[in-house]
């Protein structure tokens, strides 16, 4: 497995405490390379840390959403009552309820909240990309688009965030 280059070492009272490989290709604003670290064309997966730029594309398509609610679009949410009232808020902003989210049904992801939940059966809205999806089916609303399929990568919500 190609863990890539170093990019970090942590060092702490002079002893390397920790060393942070990986692949690091930094554009600048016109889509010019600036720095190259690494094989940059290795298959990543980077599940959540491509939220915000997902949340950048339903901004630039018409999603108006307050700070905090697009913080939970752009972030993993640990399921507090504070998250899921946020997001409740957006899909209440849309004129929709949790049954418009498409994602996997979870139990919270913070260890307080899950222990929280108790057995309760694991729902969309408590998964923790709950608050993407929220933002997602909010930008379809917005523009008149399908919310069925909303995950299909030939939807326009998908091209919009692949453009």
């Amino acid at each position: 497995m190609n863990q890539g280059e170093v990019l970090l070492e942590v060092v702490r009272s002079e002893m390397v405490e920790s060393i942070h490989s990986g692949h690091l290709l930094i554009l600048d604003s016109s889509g010019r390379s600036v720095l190259e670290i690494g094989d940059l064309d290795h298959l990543i997966f980077p599940r959540s840390a491509v939220k915000s730029l997902q949340a950048s594309a339903m901004v630039r398509s018409g999603l108006q959403l307050n700070g905090e609610q697009l913080a939970v679009v752009c972030a993993s949410h640990a399921g507090s009552e504070r998250h899921l009232t946020v997001i409740r808020s957006i899909l209440q902003g849309a004129g929709l309820d949790e049954s418009a989210l498409k994602n996997t049904a979870d139990r919270p992801l913070g260890t307080a909240e899950r222990f929280a939940w108790g057995e309760k059966p694991a729902t969309s809205l408590a998964a923790n990309c709950s608050g993407k999806h929220s933002g997602m089916v909010a930008t379809c609303v917005k523009n008149s688009w399908d919310l069925e399929t909303y995950k299909d990568p030939h939807h326009p919500l998908q091209r919009a965030i692949r453009d």
